[in-house]
């Protein structure tokens, strides 16, 4: 199973869909968070940049159809997902998570993602 936490409509494409990275930061940069919210948000992005391998966007020709999901077996980090969800949804932002058996054709893994060719979910 993989899983991707998103901002948006059940009517929306995966390609209008927003992930919480996006949506968390745009509320920083507004200045929305509140002090413990910052905090937290730092130490989650801190732990992705350290612990999360980086998929090679920038070394592929993947089209803007390529989303990336969460194995489920990537506990640690769904866990901090988790913690984003609450954050967003404490400033009145909706989330939703999809769960996919085939998340469409993969073009990049590792143990805990993997970005996949947008299918209709």
């Amino acid at each position: 199973m993989f899983l991707r936490f998103v901002v948006g409509t059940d009517s929306q494409s995966p390609r209008e869909l927003t992930g919480l990275f996006t949506e968390v930061e745009y509320l920083r940069k507004e200045g929305l968070l509140l002090d413990y919210q910052e905090n937290m948000v730092d130490n989650i992005f801190g732990y992705f940049n350290n612990n999360l391998p980086c998929p090679p966007y920038s070394e592929t020709n993947w089209s803007i159809n390529a989303i990336s999901w969460f194995r489920d077996s990537a506990t640690e980090f769904i866990n901090k997902m988790w913690d984003l969800k609450a954050i967003l949804e404490q400033n009145d932002i909706s989330v939703r998570i999809l769960k996919v058996e085939k998340p469409g054709m993969i073009l990049y893994e590792d143990e805990f993602q993997v970005v996949a060719q947008d299918r209709v979910h």
